[in-house]
């Protein structure tokens, strides 16, 4: 509530809770700007060459395999409202602080978006929906959480794919980080660098980049009781923007010119490449 920053606290500064401010993996994945409600990622399969065994011979016909993604753009809001009341008993002018936080929280819905985007349901060109190949890109919990073992999976899951080495990454929480300590021999190679991951020496392992957020242990990344850890590659994953983060601050006169902090943007995400995308169970107690 607004009253807490009242003259009485004695503060002359907004104190913003503990909380990701903004997003961490925006940039971990495909970008593209849409100026429709629906954006179409363009899919080329693999093809051979054909030799050539006599002069003049016809030029062959390669026919690559053209496929699409398809995602629709969602909208979402963030408001709120500062009477003119609350500034006078107030210290410090919100509004910019109140910018501040509509930019966290906006922030952190890029990751939802970005995390879910990337295990849920595709659609393909015809709308047909794509599940998630659980069978060959998923490594079972066994019960236990974060292991080196199934990091390695994971690794050998995208190097039988042929997914490039560049741009690997795997979104995970201090949880994981914690079980990956649990698990290690204190005196071996793996237990150093994991150390190094936690205290955030290094953030490379296994050729993927870690990305540290509680995001991950969120209700809608949970697969059952499991956590369902991601890892993929850049190009793999697709975030489609129709309007970036917009932040609005003016006087509502309906409301007795208060001051109304608005933030907006409109974009989704989905996964683009299967082989790309790799679904880590850990078991999370």
């Amino acid at each position: 509530s607004v009253d807490h920053a009242w003259i009485e606290q004695f503060k002359d500064e907004c104190i913003h809770l503990a909380q990701q401010k903004g997003s961490k993996y925006r940039n971990s994945v495909r970008n593209v700007m849409c100026k429709a409600k629906t954006h179409n990622f363009e899919r080329l399969g693999p093809s051979d060459a054909v030799q050539k065994t006599t002069r003049h011979t016809p030029t062959p016909i390669v026919d690559v395999a053209h496929s699409r993604r398809k995602v629709d753009l969602d909208d979402y809001l963030w408001g709120d409202l500062i009477d003119h009341e609350d500034a006078i008993r107030m210290l410090i002018n919100a509004n910019s602080e109140y910018a501040k936080n509509a930019g966290f929280a906006m922030g952190r819905k890029w990751d939802d978006l970005i995390l879910v985007g990337a295990y849920a349901a595709a659609t393909d060109g015809a709308g047909g929906s794509v599940a998630f190949d659980t069978a060959n890109q998923q490594i079972a919990s066994g019960s236990t959480g974060m292991t080196i073992s199934k990091l390695t999976e994971a690794k050998y899951i995208m190097d039988s794919n042929d997914v490039p080495m560049d741009g690997r990454y795997i979104a995970a929480s201090p949880k994981q980080l914690q079980d990956l300590l649990n698990t290690v021999e204190v005196t071996s190679k793996d237990y150093n660098t994991v150390q190094a991951l936690v205290e955030g020496h290094v953030t490379h392992y296994l050729g993927f980049d870690f990305i540290i957020s509680s995001r991950v242990d969120t209700s809608d990344k949970l697969v059952s009781t499991e956590t369902n850890v991601l890892a993929w590659q850049k190009d793999c994953v697709g975030l489609a923007v129709g309007q970036d983060v917009q932040i609005k601050v003016d006087e509502r006169p309906d409301v007795s010119y208060a001051t109304q902090v608005f933030a907006r943007f409109s974009c989704n995400a989905t996964r683009i490449d299967d082989a790309g995308v790799v679904s880590i169970l850990c078991a999370y107690s």
